[in-house]
């Protein structure tokens, strides 16, 4: 993304699980290295302030914009004279995070067209977060339990139960599963074998 719009940086923060805050997960380019895990209140900084809009929005001259946060940026080692920024959005409008570019290489009219690329890179990395996200809870909720299923018949019936939550990229995940162990013992042990590996990977993220 950062070589796509000839930017010195790139960055992508996600709403912290209260919603209090912003984190920082990933960055590319110039202070990359100190702007990972530093946490912002939302509605501080750029990014902040695109969370709290659910918009996007590109900012010519930072030090004009009083919502900049320069003493973040100064830390990092790189202060950007212009930021591209736009919400990550999940499918039913909620902010996830947002993502953003640092002094991109523009024209003068190439403004609105580079805020749509970076809006679709961010349609692209929502959903990436998200199911990440499924794979979280799915490792955190209910996984360990199934797991722990002393035998075929307790193994399928927490798939069931699983695949009647709210949840539907969750439960379309379990009833897939439970579809694959009804198949028999050999199918019921690659199932439990997947999801163990799934809950392994979700706990290695925390």
């Amino acid at each position: 993304m950062r070589q796509l719009l000839d930017a010195a940086a790139c960055s992508v923060a996600l709403v912290e699980p209260d919603g209090a805050s912003l984190r920082f997960v990933a960055a590319d380019g110039a202070g990359s290295q100190a702007i990972i895990d530093v946490t912002m209140p939302m509605g501080r900084g750029i990014a902040g302030w695109v969370a709290m809009a659910g918009q996007g929005i590109a900012v010519g001259d930072v030090s004009r914009d009083p919502r900049h946060a320069r003493d973040v940026a100064e830390a990092t080692n790189y202060v950007p004279t212009s930021i591209l920024a736009v919400p990550l959005m999940d499918e039913e409008g909620g902010v996830l995070g947002v993502i953003e570019a640092l002094d991109p290489q523009l024209g003068a009219d190439d403004t609105g067209r580079a805020l749509d690329v970076l809006g679709t890179v961010g349609d692209q990395v929502a959903s990436i977060v998200r199911l990440a996200q499924v794979y979280d809870n799915l490792g955190a909720v209910l996984l360990r339990a199934i797991a722990q299923s002393d035998d075929e018949a307790a193994f399928g019936a927490a798939l069931r139960e699983l695949a009647t939550r709210e949840d539907d990229e969750l439960a379309g995940l379990a009833a897939a599963f439970h579809d694959l162990a009804s198949l028999g013992s050999d199918a019921s042990v690659l199932a439990r074998r997947v999801l163990e590996e799934v809950a392994a990977f979700a706990r290695s993220r925390r």
